[in-house]
């Protein structure tokens, strides 16, 4: 277990089983939400009988986003308790951008994606991975088809690329959609599966008005100068999710070179205007990603063991401890009756590049299903606002 800990927490972290630090870290959970902000919904209602009844639920404003352990000790009756760390939650960028504009070279492009991963005011040790499918859509021409898709293909590998050079996320190529259940079992891969999926969709455009002499014959299909515009769409969706967490579009016109023999072919300028195209799109995943921590969904559940959604790439290692809870319920109804004594403690056995096979260590291991999520324990727990 990675601990954020002073050197008595790891000298002592020996004496400490893993059901001791599973209630451990519950209970400080449980204490940090009775701390912050706490809805309480009261119900009252006669039932057939005639007779009285009352509810209340608590709903705590505790965003989770992993649990940071500073310190394990035993209070005066010998209990296990651990000391959590709560730094506050920093301010996020909006979610959704506006129409996309190009203004930027490729040296801006790094430096700003480099400043947007450092408001959070601490290194991140894993990284978000993004599955990635770009596609082209709409009636291109025969001639123009093959454009489009160097153009995805382009866009696609400088987004990668970026990607590569941040801390904070990464983009991976996912395979294209399985029409059967063959396929999918032939060609699906677990890029598929990682916590977040962005869509890149090439679209024809119309054509820019035109001035002068031209702005009549230019409109139509025949004329040659006819320049060829096209629609670049891309969205960030969390896996499960149908709403995007953040999406913008772009146009730009795809001059072209035509050989002697052969297919039309993208001129060098497109590369440095697809660079400064994607800046506020790159802007916005740094902001994302830089201060929202990786956490994985369990894709498969074996018994005592299951597989997680983040692997190596992630910076997933063997012996790292994750916390395990339904995310229906946990960090949210914590304070209502079991929902953290659901919780489990599980242990990284093997590492795979994109996902992880881990062992229960603590905790009721029947409970654990594949649409439960993972927060690593040795991140922060952040208090969000509530209104009481």
């Amino acid at each position: 277990m990675l601990l954020a800990s002073t050197a008595c927490a790891q000298s002592t972290l020996s004496t400490f089983s893993p059901e001791e630090r599973l209630e451990a870290i519950r209970q400080g959970l449980v204490q940090a939400a009775l701390e912050g902000a706490t809805r309480v919904e009261s119900l009252s209602w006669v039932d057939a009988q005639g007779v009285l009844r009352e509810g209340s639920s608590f709903r705590s404003g505790m965003e989770v986003r992993g649990v940071q352990v500073l310190s394990y000790k035993r209070d005066s009756a010998g209990q296990p308790r651990a000391r959590l760390q709560l730094p506050a939650a920093p301010a996020l960028s909006a979610a959704v951008a506006p129409e996309a504009t190009v203004s930027a070279g490729r040296k801006d492009l790094m430096r700003e994606v480099s400043t947007s991963a450092q408001t959070c005011g601490h290194v991140a040790t894993l990284r978000n991975l993004v599955g990635l499918r770009m596609t082209v859509e709409g009636a291109w021409s025969v001639d123009h088809a093959p454009l489009a898709q160097a153009l995805g293909q382009l866009t696609a590998s400088l987004l990668q690329q970026v990607g590569s050079g941040s801390t904070g996320w990464g983009m991976l190529e996912r395979s294209a959609p399985a029409r059967t259940s063959y396929e999918r079992l032939l060609v699906s891969t677990t890029a598929d599966q990682l916590p977040w999926q962005a869509f890149l969709t090439v679209r024809p455009a119309p054509a820019l008005p035109a001035t002068g002499a031209a702005h009549v014959l230019s409109v139509l299909p025949i004329w040659p100068d006819r320049p060829i515009m096209a629609r670049l769409n891309f969205s960030l969706v969390a896996r499960g999710q149908v709403k995007p967490a953040y999406e913008a579009s772009a146009q730009l016109e795809m001059p072209r070179q035509v050989p002697a023999w052969g297919r039309p072919q993208l001129e060098a300028s497109v590369r440095e205007q697809a660079f400064a195209l994607i800046q506020p799109w790159t802007q916005a995943l740094a902001q994302q990603f830089s201060c929202d921590a990786v956490r994985p969904d369990v894709i498969a559940v074996r018994g005592s063991e299951l597989s997680i959604n983040a692997g190596a790439l992630a910076g997933v290692r063997p012996g790292d401890e994750w916390l395990l809870a339904d995310p229906q319920r946990f960090p949210q109804q914590i304070l209502s009756s079991g929902v953290a004594a659901n919780s489990v403690l599980a242990r990284v056995g093997q590492v795979y590049p994109l996902h992880a096979q881990l062992q229960i260590v603590a905790g009721p291991s029947e409970l654990v299903r594949t649409d439960w999520r993972a927060w690593r324990a040795d991140a922060p727990v952040i208090p969000i606002n509530t209104q009481r």
